[in-house]
């Protein structure tokens, strides 16, 4: 007996499961673009026009982080917001997640955007990410603000 309603709880399960859909997530936004760098599908959306602001979200959060600041800093900048290797609707390939990876990955997508220099800001763990930035290049760095420092 004790096989039987096993047996039929796990059939119940199963059947309670979503089938696999081929394409985007339900759900996934539609409002970001891609860009394929270093092997890794990066999601990104971009705002206005002026000097490059980048924006990097903290730890296990996501572009959206930025939803309130990004419109309000785009009347007068372009905008870059990013969701960081591993994060968000960005791929999760293996390999290094080291502020100094993470600092690379987005200074590559930057490039492939035509952008020279930029404004970095970062949010708890993305202010580790914005200070590997400006110490791997500084000649691209015009200014870096830091909000809810998680540095080390």
């Amino acid at each position: 007996m004790k096989a039987f309603v096993f047996a039929l709880a796990c059939a119940a399960l199963c059947a309670g499961c979503p089938r696999f859909h081929p394409g985007p997530l339900p759900g996934a936004p539609t409002d970001a673009t891609f860009v394929d760098v270093d092997g890794v599908h990066v999601r990104y959306r971009e705002l206005g026009q002026g000097p490059a602001v980048v924006l990097l979200h903290g730890f296990s959060a996501s572009l959206e982080s930025w939803a309130g600041v990004a419109p309000v800093l785009a009347q007068d900048h372009r905008v870059i917001a990013l969701d960081l290797k591993g994060f968000g609707w960005t791929t999760r390939p293996e390999g290094d997640y080291s502020p100094a990876a993470q600092a690379e990955l987005v200074w590559h997508v930057l490039d492939k955007l035509g952008v020279k220099d930029v404004a970095i800001v970062g949010h708890s763990w993305g202010t580790s990410v914005a200070l590997s930035m400006a110490v791997a290049h500084p000649e691209r760095t015009r200014r870096v603000a830091l909000y809810s420092a998680y540095v080390y």
